[in-house]
């Protein structure tokens, strides 16, 4: 995170949804490779804005990395989302730390104040209130709340041998060219380029950016919506957008928690953290919303052991990887 904070701004909403390959957010959508002259060209500006803003997300600390999952689906195991509050902020470094050497612990969205959220995968899910349980004996952890489900589109089809060499490179360098990718793994970019797209489509392999909010000068304010049922997302989201202009959705049509038809996120840019507040209430007093929640986001944690060991179960790492 460097010193000048990044100055949020109409285009980088865009560009975040343009690299979404279903227009908003969700875990696993995101395609690191759709390129600036692509983003340009859908946006209908030009190139140099884009690569700049590109290049700001970076020199801020926004974009910290990204990360390359399975599903686990593929393995058979079911994913959930637990929120744990923690004794003290003071304590929640530590907290996460402890999360991360969990088994089947794979993400963490750390908030303001006491919460945390996390993503956890278990083979079945009786095994959740066993992790459950581990979870709540840690050491600076006053509370969990959950389990939340997730649902996760099963791939049609198992990974072949190639598939987990382009995976292992993948995860090793997630921000190189598919030309680079193709050389390390000894296929032509032709390949390459057609096994990442059958990859993706098939839901395989998720890219996950790891975000520091901490980087943007605006606060991002996360809010849950309990809609009336027979209430449109759409009418209630119109109003949002209308009055605080950097706004995203979330959605999982694929992949993530499975919320419901009458639950809706949203991800709010208010002009400064004075204005958190006035954002929830705003939004409390749309018709069709019953309730809300909001929370301000401070980062994204991802934690590899679990995609590495399962990893290593398909075909271990060559001796020249090693």
């Amino acid at each position: 995170m460097s010193e000048t904070p990044l100055a949020a701004e109409t285009l980088d909403i865009q560009i975040l949804r343009e690299m979404y390959r279903e227009g908003a957010v969700n875990v696993a959508g995101i395609d690191p490779r759709v390129n600036a002259t692509r983003i340009a060209h859908r946006l209908k500006v030009g190139r140099g804005r884009v690569a700049a803003r590109l290049r700001a997300w970076d020199r801020s600390g926004f974009l910290r990395r990204y990360d390359v999952w399975l599903n686990p689906a593929l393995f058979g195991w079911v994913g959930t989302g637990l929120n744990v509050r923690v004794v003290h902020p003071r304590e929640k470094a530590a907290v996460i730390g402890r999360l991360g050497l969990l088994d089947g612990v794979v993400s963490c969205i750390e908030y303001l104040g006491e919460w945390i959220s996390l993503g956890l995968v278990v083979p079945d899910a009786a095994l959740i209130e066993r992790r459950i349980g581990l979870i709540r004996a840690l050491a600076g952890v006053a509370e969990v709340d959950g389990p939340f489900p997730w649902h996760a589109y099963p791939p049609q089809r198992a990974l072949t041998p190639l598939d987990v060499r382009i995976v292992r490179a993948l995860r090793a360098r997630p921000r190189a060219t598919l030309g680079e990718i193709a050389d390390l793994v000894g296929i032509s970019t032709r390949t390459m380029t057609r096994r990442y797209s059958e990859l993706l489509d098939d839901v395989g392999v998720w890219f996950v950016p790891a975000f520091d909010f901490r980087a943007i000068s605006r606060p991002v304010v996360s809010i849950g919506m309990q809609l009336r049922p027979g209430t449109s997302p759409e009418k209630v989201v119109r109003p949002v957008y209308a009055r605080y202009p950097l706004t995203l959705e979330f959605h999982s049509p694929l992949v993530g928690p499975d919320l419901g038809v009458l639950h809706h996120w949203l991800f709010v840019l208010p002009p400064t953290a004075a204005h958190v507040e006035e954002v929830e209430q705003f939004v409390r007093s749309l018709e069709g919303v019953e309730e809300t929640e909001a929370y301000v986001l401070v980062r994204m944690h991802s934690f590899p052991t679990w995609f590495d060991q399962h990893l290593e179960t398909l075909a271990p790492p060559s001796r020249a990887a090693r």
